[in-house]
Order: C-alpha cells, then structure tokens, then sequence
C-alpha cells in the first residue's frame, strides 16, 4: 500500500510518517468497465483516488436521456473542495461509471480531513487538485457552450488523442454532444482539408498547428 501511495503523483513525495498515516484509512479497489462507483445524490463517506483507468461522469435528464460531463483518467482525485466545511458524508453530484477495467485508492473522508487540517502540505495539494478539476470544469464549459462541432473534434483530437482512438465514434459523439453522423461529416472535412488522416480506423494528425487553429 505504501509504495502505491508514494508512487502516485498525488500523494508521493509526503513525508513518510505523513504517507503511513493515510495508509492506514485506505484501500485499493479494483473496478471492472462499466461498474457503477456511485449513483447521484449517494452520500458516501469516501474520497477517490483513480490510480488507472478512466471514468465517466454524467446525468439523465427527465426522459431517462444520459447526459455526458467529463471524464476523469489516472491519477485523479475525485473530491469537492467545498465539502471541507460541511459533514462528512458527500453527497454525490453526479453518476460515476468506469470507462475501462480500473483501480482505484479508496480513501476514509472522515479521516483525511482531519489529517489535512494538521498538514498544509497535504492541504496544498488537495487545492491544487480541485484548482485542476476548475480549469477542466471550464474547458468543458467552453467546449460545450462556445465551440461547433468541428472545434470540439479537433480540440478532443489535439488534447486526447489516444482516447479518441481507443473510443468506437459514436462514444466519441455522446461524449461531445452532437451525433454521429456529424461526427463523421467532421472527419471527412478534416481528411480532404490535410489536417488528419485516418489508417485503420485510426485518426493521425498531419498538420497540429492548423488543427489548433480550428478551436483556438
């Protein structure tokens, strides 16, 4: 357990004595594709910590339509700075499902902020990890509110390209919220202007630069 703590970006480097204490509230899971981790409005009294893999957040609406919102891959932390000042159990905002087979650090909530209240370190880089989870938060927004549909292709394609190849396209639509026949019309555009090619069923980027200019 210690030498997977110390070799997450994370938690690695923490003083040792600092590294046994939060082993000793924690766990490693291991989650299958597809596997639920939690529903919406769960209250759990765990944090996460994606130690590999990928997994998905999203919503149903009203119709029973899921709604896709992000997607978290390794070494992420799944935590709401804000729940610091509240009770300890949290209260999900969002279904969470594993895109692929993962493992995850489960972690006692309870425990790890009472730890972080006598560690600014600790403290420090809990912010700094929900400071990264706005910055995507907002490229989300941006993404979802001010790009067409080819700037949110080429800026999936630019800043996750591995993703987007591993993905069947119509996974690649529902993530970007348009379908799939669009997405294909993209592709097409995208081929005959030279900035990708396509060498089985695999997108390779010719021309980077004019690909960001697409979404820039």
């Amino acid at each position: 357990m210690i030498d997977k703590l110390k070799k997450s970006p994370f938690l690695g480097s923490l003083p040792i004595s600092l590294t046994k204490e939060i082993s000793s509230f924690c766990s490693i899971k291991h989650f299958v594709k597809d596997e639920v981790l939690f529903y919406e409005k769960d209250e759990v009294d765990t944090i996460y910590y994606v130690l590999s893999g990928s997994i998905k957040f999203y919503k149903v609406d009203r119709f029973d339509n899921e709604i896709f919102l992000y997607k978290l891959s390794k070494n992420s932390l799944i935590f709401d700075l804000s729940k610091l000042c509240e009770e300890f159990m949290l209260q999900c905002f969002a279904n969470a499902e594993f895109l692929e087979d993962s493992e995850v650090l489960s972690i006692n909530a309870k425990k790890f902020k009472e730890l972080m209240k006598k560690s600014p370190e600790l403290m420090r880089r809990v912010m700094k990890e929900s400071f990264l989870m706005i910055q995507q938060m907002q490229c989300i927004i941006s993404r979802d509110i001010v790009f067409d549909g080819t700037a949110k292709v080429a800026h999936m394609i630019d800043n996750d390209l591995e993703y987007f190849n591993m993905l069947k396209k119509h996974e690649v639509a529902y993530m970007l919220h348009i379908q799939p026949e669009t997405l294909s019309r993209i592709l097409k555009k995208l081929m005959r202007n030279g900035i990708i090619e396509i060498r089985n069923n695999k997108v390779i980027v010719v021309d980077k630069k004019e690909l960001k200019e697409i979404y820039r």
